[in-house]
């Protein structure tokens, strides 16, 4: 059936027709929906769609062909999903400052977080912390990233790899000896970088040592 006739029919209230323009559209959903990275996203812009089948001006289209009423739909989607990514904005920085404030913690040593702590925390500046946090741990891409923060993903670009350069010379510099130092409550067993994909990979022990124990030799 022509998609005119479809949206006629479904801003008419005919289900049938409805739930067709949703199926034709799936494909275009689903990959706006990952853009979006939270759960509820496919169904915010089904909701969307629905929305524009009911308002639509369907006498504008009368003598549109199905390829032009497809585009306006497709642009009207991608319109709606920078929405969505800058209504959820503010809710992700909130969620990204107490990830930082958990991190900075020092009642979570042992784990993971020791090691995030003394990389994402302690040595990178706030902007750079960000980009790291979002693209390596919570797997937003560059341009994701520049749309949340507001700037081009060229600036993205250059932050994350003035963020990687610090975290090499940090390793470099450090040896590593900062993570887990404190409290001696995290021994280091081993860590890199991997400057072949620029991402950063860490090798290490969580095994917590005794109370008590010092990282001096006893006789040393």
């Amino acid at each position: 059936m022509e998609l005119f006739v479809l949206l006629e029919k479904a801003k008419n209230n005919d289900k049938d027709a409805a739930y067709e323009i949703i199926k034709d559209f799936g494909a275009t959903l689903k990959k706006l929906s990952k853009s979006l990275h939270y759960e509820e996203a496919e169904t915010d812009l089904i909701i969307e769609l629905l929305k524009l089948i009911q308002n639509i001006d369907i006498e504008k289209f009368k003598d549109s062909n199905h390829k032009q009423i497809t585009k306006y739909i497709h642009m009207h989607l991608k319109k709606r999903t920078l929405n969505l990514l800058k209504k959820h904005e503010n809710k992700f920085k909130e969620c990204l400052e107490i990830n930082h404030e958990i991190l900075a913690d020092d009642s979570i040593a042992d784990t993971e977080s020791t090691v995030l702590t003394s990389i994402l925390i302690k040595s990178l500046v706030k902007q750079q912390r960000d980009i790291i946090t979002m693209e390596f741990i919570q797997g937003f891409s560059e341009k994701d990233i520049s749309q949340i923060l507001g700037i081009s993903r060229q600036a993205v670009n250059r932050a994350k790899n003035r963020a990687l350069n610090n975290l090499r010379k940090f390793f470099i510099e450090t040896g590593g000896e900062s993570i887990g130092r404190k409290d001696h409550r995290a021994s280091r067993k081993e860590w890199y970088m991997d400057s072949t994909n620029s991402s950063p990979y860490i090798l290490y022990s969580q095994n917590p040592r005794e109370k008590g124990s010092s990282s001096r030799r006893k006789g040393a």
